[in-house]
């Protein structure tokens, strides 16, 4: 009796893992194959966990004038996302204005090759210019890997005016990785508005 109430309450804290707005064992949901080469992802779904622990770092900025802010939304694209409201028009002349945002992994993650997002941003918004996107992994405050996404191209347009993209980064890392620094850059646009970020995953 005592076994298979252990064994009931070892199931329930599995599913309770997996069903979170970030986790370090995947439950993407699609195949079982896909599932297990991901080493944590994050959709939001969790309401609670608010911006799952994602925070802007002023300090890490660069060549950004303009004004950012961090949020979820669940009503917008009709899915909870990271919100991210920001102003590049005083920026609009900088080839790479950069705000950044910091997330953090617990436990840490590890053999890791492939960060993707999806991001969606409205066209209307900006006159000019293009996002790019950066990422930097740590192990604490020792940079381990980082890399460039040099041209950020949407592949849907949806009914509300907003596009979609999925970015890939390459970062390789082998050691335990605990945070990371995210970025969506402006090159050469005037952009203001929100955009939004979902369905990150590391593989």
């Amino acid at each position: 009796m005592k076994k298979n109430v252990v064994t009931k309450l070892a199931i329930l804290l599995v599913i309770a893992v997996l069903i979170g707005s970030c986790a370090s064992s995947g439950g993407s949901g699609k195949t079982e194959k896909k599932a297990a080469s991901v080493k944590w992802s994050c959709d939001f779904s969790d309401a609670a966990a608010g911006t799952a622990g994602w925070v802007l770092v002023p300090e890490e900025y660069w060549d950004f004038k303009g004004t950012a802010a961090l949020s979820r939304d669940d009503k917008t694209m009709g899915m909870p996302l990271l919100r991210l409201d920001v102003d590049f028009s005083k920026d609009a002349d900088s080839w790479w204005s950069e705000p950044k945002m910091r997330g953090f992994f617990a436990p840490p993650i590890e053999n890791i090759r492939k960060f993707y997002f999806d991001l969606y941003y409205n066209p209307s918004f900006s006159k000019e210019g293009q996002f790019k996107s950066k990422i930097i992994i740590f192990s604490g405050k020792t940079a381990l890997a980082e890399n460039n996404a040099e041209s950020i191209l949407a592949t849907d347009e949806l009914p509300n005016g907003y596009v979609k993209a999925t970015v890939t980064l390459v970062a390789r890392g082998a050691k335990p990785v605990d945070n990371m620094l995210l970025s969506i850059v402006g090159s050469k646009t005037d952009y203001k508005g929100p955009v939004f970020i979902g369905n990150m995953r590391w593989e």
